[in-house]
C-alpha cells in the first residue's frame, strides 16, 4: 500500500467509546491510527479531552459546550448503544468497533444485517459469525464463545472445551463452529 491511500469518508470503521477503561492506551492509539469516526457519550468528553484526542459525535441527554471544531452534538433519550449504532447505519457506515462490556448477542442482532459490529472489551476481540464458520489457528491459541445455546451438540470442530465459553485449539489448524438455535453467535480473540 503506498503512503498516498486515501480514505473516504465512512470507509474505516467508527469508533464508538461506551468504556474508555476496556482498552489500554496501546490498543486504543491502535484502533485511531485511521483517523476513524469517534462517537462517545457526554460523561467520555473529559476523559478524552484530558488526554488530547479529539472526537466527532457526543450523544447527550443535556447540553455541553461544544468548543471542538466539525463536533456533532446529539441529543438522546434512550440507550447510549442502541441510539449511536442507529445513527451510524442511518449515516451509511459499514462497521463499527465498540468498546464495551456489553455482550448479549440479541443486544445487536436487529443491526447485524445493516452494519458489520466488533466489540471490544478487555484484551478481547469479538466478532458475530454464522454457522459453518471456519479459521485456522495454531495449537494451543484459546478463543471465547458467546452466545451459543445450551442445546447445541458438536458445535466445534478441532476445539477443546477448557472452560465457560473458553475452548482450545487441539493442534494447528482449522477449526469450524456450526450452529441451527440461533443466527449469530460471538467469537472473541486476545487481542494481540
Amino acid at each position: 500500500m503506498s503512503s498516498h491511500h486515501i480514505v473516504r469518508e465512512n470507509q474505516e470503521p467508527a469508533l464508538l467509546i461506551e468504556d474508555l477503561f476496556l482498552i489500554d492506551e496501546e490498543g486504543l492509539g491502535q484502533l485511531l491510527e485511521w483517523s476513524p469516526t469517534i462517537v462517545i457519550e457526554a460523561e467520555t468528553v473529559d476523559l478524552l479531552d484530558a488526554r488530547g484526542y479529539k472526537f466527532d459525535i457526543v450523544f447527550t441527554k443535556k447540553f455541553i459546550n461544544d468548543s471542538q471544531e466539525n463536533l456533532k452534538v446529539i441529543s438522546y433519550d434512550n440507550a447510549f448503544l442502541r441510539t449511536a449504532i442507529e445513527y451510524l447505519i442511518a449515516h451509511h457506515y459499514k462497521a463499527v468497533n465498540i468498546l464495551t462490556d456489553q455482550l448479549d448477542v440479541a443486544y445487536y442482532e436487529p443491526y447485524l444485517e445493516q452494519i458489520n459490529i466488533v466489540l471490544i472489551t478487555k484484551g478481547v476481540r469479538y466478532c458475530f459469525v454464522t454457522t459453518g464458520f471456519t479459521k485456522w489457528k495454531p495449537a494451543g491459541e484459546r478463543i471465547r464463545i458467546e452466545g451459543l445455546d445450551a442445546d447445541e451438540k458438536n458445535m466445534h470442530e478441532g476445539l477443546i472445551k477448557i472452560g465457560d465459553n473458553e475452548y482450545e485449539m487441539e493442534k494447528d489448524g482449522l477449526f469450524v463452529l456450526k450452529f441451527s438455535h440461533v443466527k449469530y453467535i460471538l467469537i472473541g480473540e486476545k487481542i494481540a
